[in-house]
């Protein structure tokens, strides 16, 4: 096969997708934090089956227009850095197809390098060591190796083994990678990708492992809860040890915690649906069972509905009307308490998503679009979802999208206290801008592992002090971690701390902090329950 038309590319997609589909564990797994969150593979995999979900409903043999109906889905549906970043390598292909009906293998090079530029010009500073270094040598060895009578298989072999070599090296050019002892998360997602289309020209397409419709239907938007209090808390959970699984213990469980239960196992996942007061229990409860594919948190009340109608109104995104507000806030939230709090605060629009479940570019365009402004700030509140915003910003055309790169839920109540809707854009931009520079953060989280990071050990088990999105220390119990990074944040400045506390944290547990600060510190403290998975607190300094 040296040509190919748009249905050989859209097989090729779809076998690329499943592929990813079974890898995307291990790749979770290779997460530098030792923290459970890792969530490369399922965002790589969430980015590329939206393009997947798009193709199984064309019959195109145009090159071209299959190659964009992919790049346009892949950005809509991408999530997390290294799902902007495919979504782009992707685009690159759909650059280099413009104008054919099918394609040449030395189309095929040239579009590798137009994949390579796109990617580097999605990230303002490049690093390299990850996908983008195994993309970029990906186009650069093809360019050395490719001879004219080459196959598309010949092809696919060499992009194989070039893409190989890369990953394995990416631990040379970053050290924190050569410390854990991983190679880049985002690159291993790439190869998984580039494997699955080789498979196919070698006439050995990887067929699907996920049950058809399970997540996609399974998550409803039409509920009305009329006379009910409380939340609709409904989930898709991957067991990590499916055979382990018992469902019975968990009935027992979760019948505590909430009503209008109905639990449904398949294989390998878990489908939750329950009305309960305090939905942070519930996902609690499960967190340690698996990783979450989709999560749907509803308010109940009349008043949440009628909210919810009015949202919906909002979402048609009629440039003809004249919006009411000059400015407007979005903030990603993950935890109950915190979405509640950030929305007292002054948030107009809480988008559902953090660590694990982080949100899609098409999920940050339809925030903007329901709210009613000329101008959106956006809090990400996590270093994994700015360039998603990033992507959305510029497929909204008809307002003015300002990210403002928050990387911590940490961080986004000092920041939010700072907006005001009566405010103008600049004054907006310029005292949240501030309030970033002045607020300290940081988080405590769990560690599921033994290794050794900035020269830290870290054992299974032990809670790390992570500064500033970087690690400082660890301990044997979360309150312990909590007063090393009291300590770190708290200076002869400091005014207030705030203390968020979520994954298995008390009331009691966040007071014992807060005696601790005003005993031996001259500053005001606020606890708030965030209701947040993985993370016990969630600390910031003003």
């Amino acid at each position: 096969m040296k040509t190919i038309t748009g249905i050989e590319w859209k097989k090729a997609i779809i076998s690329a997708a499943n592929n990813i589909e079974s890898k995307k564990n291990a790749i979770n797994a290779l997460n530098v934090f030792p923290v459970p969150d890792g969530d490369t593979g399922s965002n790589m995999c969430s980015t590329i089956r939206m393009a997947q979900d798009a193709l199984n409903n064309i019959d195109n043999s145009n090159i071209e227009e299959v190659a964009k109906l992919v790049s346009q889905n892949m950005l809509l549906g991408a999530r997390g850095n290294s799902g902007v970043i495919l979504s782009q390598i992707f685009k690159g292909f759909a650059n280099g197809f413009k104008g054919k009906t099918e394609i040449t293998t030395f189309d095929m090079v040239n579009a590798f390098e137009e994949s390579s530029k796109s990617a580097y010009n999605a990230v303002l500073k490049p690093i390299e060591g990850t996908i983008l270094t195994v993309i970029r040598e990906i186009s650069e060895g093809l360019k050395e190796v490719f001879a004219p009578d080459n196959s598309f298989l010949d092809l696919f072999k060499e992009v194989i083994k070039i893409a190989r070599k890369s990953c394995d090296n990416t631990p040379n050019l970053l050290k924190i990678l050569k410390e854990v002892g991983v190679t880049d998360s985002g690159g291993e997602g790439l190869f998984a990708i580039l494997e699955g289309m080789k498979l196919y020209f070698e006439g050995k397409p990887v067929e699907s492992n996920r049950t058809e419709d399970l997540i996609n239907n399974f998550i409803s938007d039409t509920e009305v809860f009329e006379g009910e209090f409380g939340y609709c808390t409904e989930f898709i959970l991957e067991l990590l040890k499916p055979r382990k699984f018992d469902k019975d213990s968990l009935v027992k469980k979760l019948e505590k915690l909430g009503t209008s239960m109905v639990i449904v196992h398949d294989e390998s996942i878990l489908k939750v649906h329950i009305h309960a007061q305090r939905p942070g229990n519930i996902l609690n409860a499960v967190n340690s069972l698996g990783q979450f594919i989709k999560i749907k948190i509803d308010n109940m009340t009349i008043q949440a509905n009628n909210s919810k109608e009015n949202a919906s109104k909002l979402t048609n995104n009629d440039e003809s009307k004249k919006p009411s507000k000059e400015c407007a806030l979005i903030s990603c939230n993950s935890g109950q308490g915190i979405s509640e709090l950030i929305r007292e605060h002054g948030a107009n629009y809480v988008i559902e998503g953090g660590q694990t479940n982080n949100p899609s570019t098409q999920d940050i365009v339809q925030a903007i679009n329901s709210v009613d402004s000329k101008t959106v700030f956006i809090l990400p509140n996590n270093s994994n979802i700015i360039l998603s915003a990033q992507q959305a910003a510029t497929i909204v055309t008809n307002k003015k999208v300002i990210i403002l790169p928050t990387k911590s839920q940490a961080q986004c109540l000092g920041v939010a206290m700072n907006f005001s809707e009566d405010n103008s854009t600049e004054d907006n931009q310029e005292l949240m801008s501030e309030a970033i520079k002045n607020i300290k953060y940081g988080e405590i989280a769990p560690s599921i592992k033994d290794t050794k990071l900035n020269g830290i050990k870290i054992k299974n088990g032990d809670f790390m002090v992570i500064v500033g999105n970087k690690l400082q220390a660890s301990a044997k119990t979360y309150n312990e971690a909590a007063i090393i990074l009291l300590q770190k944040i708290i200076d002869e400045d400091t005014q207030a701390v705030t203390i968020i506390y979520g994954q298995d944290a008390s009331e009691a547990d966040a007071k014992d902090l807060q005696d601790y600060v005003e005993t031996n510190f001259d500053v005001e403290v606020e606890i708030y329950s965030g209701g947040q998975n993985i993370y016990p607190y969630f600390i910031s300094a003003e």
